[in-house]
């Protein structure tokens, strides 16, 4: 391996202070009138939200507010973008979906976010996150795990239906002569 160039060691300045304790982390900022956020997240891979409710709080709570999807759309509140964008091996451009930073009507994915609480502290948001409710809707097609219930299901429910084919984009890599 030579000194410099492809496999050369990259010295890193940030090392020193973390590995003497000196490091500086978002978790250890403190600032005047601080709120913490506390997500809560979707159990299922891909459910319908029936309904998020949450309990009337009293000021010693600590709750400052309680946020769904459908509050974020109301606020006007745009969603997420799609950092890059790929093209098929047709050369068409992805098709990117909408993608909420709060779910919206269904979950697409294990730990999709489904409700923000807003509290004074840590641990009065994750209490207070404990303490709402959550039902999800699941098919009984995805309680199953047989390989045929599989594709049959990735036929009857699209997860994100931006093309006939629901899928975002085809690519091939490598040798493809053997496909």
């Amino acid at each position: 391996m030579s000194e410099t160039g492809i496999g050369a060691r990259v010295k890193r300045k940030e090392d020193h202070r973390f590995i003497t304790g000196k490091g500086r982390y978002v978790d250890d900022i403190v600032l005047k009138n601080q709120a913490y956020a506390y997500f809560v997240r979707s159990p299922h891979a891909h459910a319908t939200i029936k309904s998020i409710k949450s309990p009337k709080w009293k000021p010693e709570d600590g709750v400052i507010a309680v946020f769904r999807g459908e509050d974020v759309v109301e606020d006007k509140i745009g969603g997420l973008i799609c950092g890059w964008m790929i093209h098929s091996k047709d050369g068409s451009p992805m098709k990117a979906g909408p993608h909420p930073i709060l779910a919206l009507g269904k979950v697409r994915y294990v730990g999709d976010h489904v409700a923000v609480v807003i509290a004074e502290t840590r641990e009065q948001a994750k209490a207070a996150a404990a303490r709402g409710s959550m039902a999800l809707g699941m098919s009984r097609l995805l309680t199953r795990s047989s390989f045929v219930t599989c594709l049959a299901l990735a036929k009857a429910c699209s997860v994100a239906p931006l093309s006939p084919s629901d899928h975002s984009n085809t690519a091939l890599s490598g040798d493809t002569s053997w496909i």
